[in-house]
């Protein structure tokens, strides 16, 4: 029993650790992209790589540090690895037209929603499904309405990216402070 009790806690420190890392992420690339959307679209391609980048490696490294029967590790990994491709095409192909950006960011976030609900149908109610299915629902909406206008101009893609990583990126630090809860609760019983 003291056994799964630390697996349980392993786990839920590695996803409030991810959760809060990937929140303060988004909410600073969100807020770099809000502060100067004006600019081109390399740099704008450049942040989000980045930004996908670093998701995509923290994802996949929790998926194998997590990695237990039974546990929705798979598409973490699956998820990361997207992330972590997107991300590299983003920052290595910046000079593909921004439309091309804008499809794959809203691809991404598609994706991600989707993976995420599944999820959130694998986890008890005490470890925050309400939390990630909302996630999920808004993740992918977000990832609809950036791929519904993928020739508008910079300045507007920005801002729409920008507002949907500050979003994701309170949404994940709130993941985060639910995780540490949940923590708390285990810890007292």
């Amino acid at each position: 029993m003291a056994t799964e009790d630390q697996s349980t806690m392993d786990l839920l420190r590695g996803s409030r650790i991810t959760a809060y890392s990937l929140g303060l992420v988004s909410l600073v690339a969100g807020i770099v992209l809000l502060a100067w959307p004006s600019r081109t679209e390399h740099v704008v391609a450049v942040v989000l790589g980045i930004l996908f980048v670093v998701t995509g490696f923290g994802q996949a490294a929790e998926a194998v540090t997590t990695h237990r029967a039974g546990s929705y590790w798979g598409l973490m990994l699956l998820r990361g690895v997207i992330n972590l491709g997107i991300g590299l095409a983003l920052i290595f192909w910046s000079s593909a037209t921004f439309t091309t950006i804008v499809w794959l960011v809203g691809l991404n976030f598609v994706i991600t929603g989707v993976l995420g609900l599944i999820v959130s149908f694998m986890l008890p109610k005490e470890m925050g499904r309400g939390s990630l299915l909302v996630q999920s629902v808004i993740t992918i909406a977000l990832g609809i309405v950036v791929m519904a206008w993928p020739n508008s101009i910079k300045y507007a893609a920005a801002v729409v990216i920008g507002l949907v990583l500050v979003v994701l990126g309170l949404m994940f630090l709130f993941s985060g402070y639910q995780l540490s809860k949940a923590k708390a609760v285990i810890v007292r019983s």
